[in-house]
């Protein structure tokens, strides 16, 4: 193990250390160098005019900010956004493991150099593409090596001169862009007041992010730019109601002084003392007037503001994309308005994690595994992607689900099945739940089955069902600890196929014959370990087969045993594992062949032997319970055979339509004679890799719905 890690970190130097041209580990590369193989741009843009001319975006960013700053609204709405774009987490997936140890050591380096953790620059950049839609990042250059992980070198990308020691974000409203009449982008350009000289950056010194970037134009229109107006009007009008709620919080009195008649009049002696009288009362206080005073409220009739407020929030939330319970007011929404709401704001967030996996893919990941030697062009198996992690947790467990019920209906396969998780088709089987500590499947199964089709108080049927009515399976009389011994065996003797295999392959690579066109010298590893699995089968299937006989021993209720010849029986069952044994050795031979015709380099030919036995490890799994359950039911059906009853039948009672055709038809033993024993053998379940039918003994005259009754009697 020593000796291969050592031998991985001198790889990865030599790699590293050495030209373009085989930096990868590969004879093929690619001219990264624009000059060579950049496609001029076609069409006029706009905003282009020459080297002179730098375009401003069509957006105040300032505004933004200012709005950003002083509006609940807009900032919680923010907040919000940027918030849930990494609220799951993110990763790095790529199949190559030095490809991926390498740029995690790059990033790694860099937060340490320029003093901005790798996540805190991610963060940034989804801050940026949130709040303006654009995202400006100047690339540092690490000089003389400074800034590099100690033992490890880079080769930078033309037309740089340096290699990539960092990341620096700019704020974008500071930022304007030179392009031609096409398009083609000439400068950038960063102004800041208060600066003396403004500074600019050549095109390869800048990594600019968009979304929602109109064609022909250099910049993002910021989403919230719209919405300005918006949230400016709701102010007015708010400002407007509190004018009107403070003007008629209290009621206007009016205060009549005098009468109108002769004699009665008020005097401006008697005005102006009940005028003093009234401004210099408490607020609370009361004023006690003789009858020739008269008090009394005006009435006015005022316009209701709140469907005015109402619709001019609303507009706002809209324009935001947010709702009244993202806001916290959850009074008037049930369960599921507050899902649909959830889900559109988080459609437009999924919206720009797709946007930014593609831009910090292309600008930001492909140009660090370039500068190490590994091209994603040249070989797209040095590939890394970055990936954000699901958001809507609940979602994906429904698709989880949905995806493993359509494994266990035989809808699709497993490597669709662990791609459609997002998983790597293939996988080490043997560090599943299932292998290591012998979990049954069958509970696993009506987990995942519940949660697609929960079950009611009867069950998933249409009416109540008697209790004691289960689903046999023929796996209830083979014993767990028979399945997972066989299975180990035949797991031990795969990967020592393997294993030889790879030794066959390291031999050539010290001969240095590539690519290899004479498979044969090595397939011979392949052929020799099918005598070796087939004497692990022999002992296991032999059991099975005993039990089956005992089984319609006690069925029919019979003292003796029959004479079943087991020797027999055991070579047409040897016969079936070797057929499925050798079509295992084609699909590897098959594969094995494509796969290292196409490897250039010892890597890329161990790398496509581990993937293929990976490929093709669950087989083994399969033919385990096909082969016992195969035995188990032959041997029911040749004691049933010899104690002269004439009939069997498949018991099933799932949702696979293959098993339940199957289970409609009697199996006629007598018509076969002694010598057509192996016509038996193919006319009995299993049907199809999984199936779990067993047989049981029925009479002449006894149909299906016969046998059912009497079993849940």
């Amino acid at each position: 193990m020593a000796k291969l890690w050592n031998q991985f970190l001198q790889n990865i130097k030599f790699k590293n250390a050495s030209s373009g041209a085989t930096s990868g580990g590969s004879s093929s590369s690619i001219n990264r160098d624009p000059k060579a193989i950049q496609v001029g741009r076609v069409g006029y843009q706009y905003d282009g005019g020459g080297s002179d001319d730098f375009a401003e975006p069509r957006a105040d960013f300032e505004l933004i900010d200012k709005a950003i700053l002083k509006d609940s609204y807009i900032q919680q709405a923010m907040l919000k956004y940027s918030e849930l774009i990494f609220k799951s987490g993110w990763l790095l997936k790529g199949t190559n493991e030095q490809a991926l140890e390498y740029l995690k050591s790059r990033l790694e380096m860099m937060a340490v150099a320029t003093g901005v953790p790798t996540e805190e620059l991610f963060q940034g950049i989804a801050d940026d593409v949130v709040r303006y839609s654009n995202c400006f990042i100047v690339k540092a250059a690490a000089k003389n090596g400074v800034g590099l992980p100690p033992g490890l070198s880079a080769i930078p990308v033309p037309p740089r001169k340096d290699p990539i020691g960092g990341y620096f974000r700019l704020p974008p409203q500071s930022i304007t862009i030179s392009r031609d009449i096409n398009g083609t982008i000439l400068k950038y350009k960063q102004e800041i007041e208060g600066a003396d000289d403004p500074l600019e950056f050549n095109p390869e010194d800048i990594i600019h992010i968009t979304v929602n970037k109109p064609v022909g134009r250099p910049f993002g229109d910021p989403w919230v730019a719209p919405v300005l107006e918006d949230v400016r009007l709701l102010r007015k009008v708010e400002e407007n109601a509190a004018l009107l709620l403070y003007r008629h919080l209290f009621p206007l009195l009016t205060y009549t002084v005098g009468l109108d008649k002769p004699g009665f009049e008020a005097s401006d002696e008697e005005i102006e003392e009940l005028q003093s009288v009234i401004e210099s009362m408490p607020t609370d206080g009361t004023i006690i007037l003789p009858e020739r005073h008269k008090l009394s409220a005006v009435n006015i009739q005022t316009i209701d503001g709140k469907p005015y407020l109402d619709y001019f929030e609303q507009r706002v939330f809209t324009g935001l994309g947010m709702s009244t319970v993202d806001m916290g007011r959850g009074d008037t929404a049930n369960r599921n308005t507050a899902d649909t709401m959830s889900g559109i704001k988080a459609d437009r967030v999924k919206g720009w994690q797709k946007q930014l996996q593609v831009q910090i893919d292309k600008y930001i990941i492909d140009e660090i595994l370039v500068e190490g030697g590994f091209d994603p062009l040249a070989n797209p198996e040095y590939d890394v992607n970055f990936t954000f992690e699901e958001i809507e947790q609940e979602k994906k467990i429904a698709k989880e689900n949905h995806a493993i019920l359509k494994w266990n209906s035989n809808l699709q396969t497993f490597e669709e099945t662990r791609h459609e998780l997002g998983l790597e088709p293939n996988a080490d089987e043997s560090r599943l739940m299932h292998q290591m500590i012998g979990t049954e499947t069958s509970k696993t199964n009506d987990e995942v089955s519940n949660k697609n089709a929960p079950e009611n108080q009867h069950g998933k049927q249409t009416a109540p069902k008697n209790a004691e009515a289960v689903q046999e399976s023929v796996f209830d009389y083979i014993s767990s600890e028979r399945f997972k011994k066989m299975h180990e065996m035949l797991i031990s003797s795969y990967q020592a196929l393997e294993h030889d295999t790879i030794d066959v392959i390291e031999s050539y690579v010290e001969k240095r014959v590539f690519p290899m066109m004479q498979p044969k010298s090595w397939m011979s590893s392949l052929h020799f370990s099918k005598d070796k699995m087939l004497r692990r089968i022999k002992e296991s299937t032999q059991q099975a087969l005993s039990e089956g006989i005992s089984k319609a021993r006690k069925d029919v209720g019979r003292n003796a045993f029959p004479e079943v010849s087991s020797r027999r029986a055991g070579l047409i069952i040897q016969t079936y594992a070797s057929d499925s044994l050798d079509s295992l050795e084609e699909l590897l031979k098959t594969t094995l062949s494509q796969k290292l015709k196409k490897s250039n380099s010892k890597e890329e030919a161990l790398l496509s032997v581990k993937g293929v036995f990976k490929a093709a490890n669950h087989r083994l799994s399969f033919m385990c319970k096909t082969l016992l359950a195969k035995s188990f039911n032959f041997g029911y059906a040749l004691a049933l055979m010899k104690y002269g009853e004439e009939y069997a039948q498949a018991i099933y009672e799932g949702s696979c339509s293959t098993c339940q055709e199957k289970s409609l038809k009697k199996i006629s033993l007598q018509q076969f004679s002694t010598l057509d024993e192996i016509a038996i053998f193919y006319r009995i379940p299993p049907w199809h890799p999984n199936c779990d039918c067993t047989l049981e003994h029925v009479e002449g005259g006894e149909n299906q719905d016969e046998l059912y009754a009497n079993r849940t009697s």
